[in-house]
């Protein structure tokens, strides 16, 4: 080899290895904005793993004081003589549109109901309408003022108790983003006519919700939705998967599910329906108590006669119990409604839970505030507000005895200081809600 091919050669190896040298630092750098960009990525990842679990399990009594917090001003009634789609705008339907688009198909896709066989109307015994006693309010309340007289003045107590500060409760001053996601589980919406209902059990919610499942067509016989709310079998309208509630909003709409039930909340209607607090109470316990219920001899019924009434060994059944003599007594119920230890295991179960607990009257100004004693007027002024009146009848609703009557007689061997603590625990429910305070329980 000669001297000049050495020479060749030399200056090949020092060429490659300057551009090894200067292929090293780029590949150090690629690796680093790798490991950036996953770092990042993994960050995000997590961050919405935090936010979905914070919306779903973020406790009820931690609260934001924030403006959001403050009611707003009333709005006025909608009008009879408004345009069924003056609900619904543009905006709306397209904001709609882009989020399903965006969190897609899987998402989007509105489950289907499955047809029901044929049902005949649901028969109501005598032992049902007994103890159920579907109204169990005050016939003199019945004979009331001008419908829309009643309605503002109602709305008026509940705005102006939401926005007085020296009258204070736990969550009044939380905002709408503070309730949790479980917490919305009672607010039915009906995309077709622009309606929410917030439900009350023991408030005529059976019947509410046959009207919402008519109105959003939701459930159907045999492929034809039902147009007779009294034709819905009472086991369906019960069944989570019949209604679209706010709680569902965060597995279809995703992080965009608290702005959208702000957008619906000031768009369409809402309304609820309440009823005396201790009479509820009375009608919750009768019905679940007082009947054979498996469900609930066994999760509450059992658990209260093992801790208040020294019971160790219970039946197996509540026809077993019924049959041995063995029932619950309403004493007994208002002892755990007022034991501590009862809401730190769980939270009241919605036949009993407060009403402001279940439809958070101080975070949604509600267009509308039905109450039982007035159900029959109320109803029919709400389904002609709504422009729904000629589409189908609120179902008719049964009465027996007055308010005050029952009262009296269920609390009478109820000690006073029970009904004081009882009453102080339901004090929100009656003061928003504009039902007099029971001074006649309250005292000796």
């Amino acid at each position: 080899m000669t001297s000049s091919e050495r020479g060749v050669r030399l200056c090949q190896k020092l060429e490659r290895g300057a551009q090894g040298q200067a292929r090293a630092p780029v590949d150090t750098m690629t690796k680093s904005r790798l490991f950036r960009l996953w770092l990042a990525l993994g960050s995000a990842f997590m961050l919405l793993l935090i936010i979905a679990y914070w919306d779903n399990m973020r406790p009820a009594h931690f609260h934001l004081h924030t403006a959001l917090s403050r009611p707003h001003a009333l709005k006025p009634l909608p009008s009879p003589n408004s345009a069924p789609g003056d609900v619904f705008t543009s905006s709306l339907e397209i904001w709609e549109s882009f989020i399903r688009e965006r969190q897609g198909p899987l998402l989007s896709k509105r489950v289907e109901q499955p047809s029901l066989p044929a049902s005949s109307k649901p028969v109501l015994g005598n032992l049902e309408e007994s103890v159920r006693g579907y109204d169990w309010s005050s016939h003199a309340a019945q004979q009331s003022a001008d419908p829309d007289a009643r309605q503002a003045e109602r709305r008026s107590v509940l705005r102006g108790f939401c926005a007085n500060d020296s009258f204070v409760f736990p969550t009044k001053e939380r905002s709408f983003d503070d309730i949790p996601n479980y917490e919305l589980n009672h607010l039915i919406v009906d995309d077709r006519h622009g309606v929410i209902y917030c439900y009350v059990p023991k408030v005529a919610c059976t019947n509410w919700k046959r009207v919402m499942i008519v109105l959003s067509q939701s459930l159907s016989d045999q492929g034809t939705p039902y147009r007779d709310p009294l034709d819905i079998p009472r086991e369906y309208v019960h069944n989570s998967s019949t209604h679209l509630t706010f709680n569902k909003f965060w597995r279809r709409y995703g992080k965009f599910s608290r702005h959208l039930m702000k957008i619906k909340l000031k768009k369409y209607t809402k309304f609820l329906f309440v009823r005396d607090p201790f009479v509820r109470l009375i009608s919750a316990f009768r019905s679940k108590f007082e009947l054979e219920n498996e469900e609930f001899y066994q999760k509450f019924a059992v658990p209260m006669l093992k801790r208040y009434s020294n019971h160790t060994s219970l039946p197996a059944s509540v026809s077993e119990a019924f049959s041995a003599g063995l029932r619950l007594s309403f004493a007994t119920f208002i002892q755990y409604l007022l034991d501590p230890h009862t809401e730190q295991l769980a939270p009241f179960n919605e036949h009993w839970r407060q009403v402001h607990r279940l439809c958070h009257p101080c975070q949604i100004d509600y267009d509308f505030v039905g109450k039982l004693e007035t159900l029959d007027q109320d109803a029919a002024q709400l389904l002609r507000l709504l422009k729904v009146d000629k589409l189908l009848q609120f179902p008719p609703s049964y009465r027996n005895r007055t308010a005050s009557s029952w009262e009296e007689g269920w609390f009478a061997k109820i000690p006073l200081a029970w009904r004081q603590q009882l009453y102080k625990l339901y004090e929100a429910d009656f003061v928003l809600f504009g039902y007099p305070k029971p001074e006649n329980l309250l005292r000796d």
